[in-house]
């Protein structure tokens, strides 16, 4: 049997978005079909909104976002004024965020995994992520413990 380090070894790393000029890819995807069409006609919306000083941005966030390494950019849409307000699920912010805030890592993975080999290790499996189950559950009794104290 595999041992947690043998699947806990290589870290998610956040998108630097900076890093990165996707105007142009973005701008090429208006020439094509589908999704890629569609992601255009997005990007052309919000550049629209950004704009205009009376429209306000509305950023909802659900899913595994933060785990899949898209924290750096939620945070330069913030610190870059492109976002007024933010809703967001519970588990972005919490065992998402906060875990990562306690010092926590999200791991590379795979779908592909015995998932009663992952319960026996404690590796809780987020699709092809893993995260170490005890840490998670220090992550949950810190909020407990922040939240009983309010």
């Amino acid at each position: 049997m595999n041992k947690k380090s043998d699947y806990l070894k290589e870290t998610i790393k956040h998108i630097d978005i900076k890093e990165h000029n996707v105007v142009p890819l973005v701008d090429a995807m208006g020439d094509m079909a589908f999704s890629a069409r569609t992601l255009n006609r997005a990007a052309n919306i919000f550049d629209m909104m950004i704009k205009d000083d009376k429209c306000g941005v509305i950023l909802t966030l659900a899913g595994s976002l933060f785990s899949a390494g898209l924290k750096k950019v939620v945070y330069d849409l913030v610190m870059n004024n492109m976002v007024d307000a933010i809703v967001s699920t519970g588990a972005v912010i919490v065992d998402q965020d906060f875990f990562e805030a306690l010092g926590y890592k999200h791991y590379k993975g795979t779908q592909f995994v015995d998932d009663n080999e992952m319960r026996d290790l404690m590796i809780d499996r987020i699709y092809d992520t893993f995260i170490d189950e005890e840490e998670l559950r220090v992550c949950d009794d810190t909020m407990a413990l922040i939240t009983e104290s309010l």
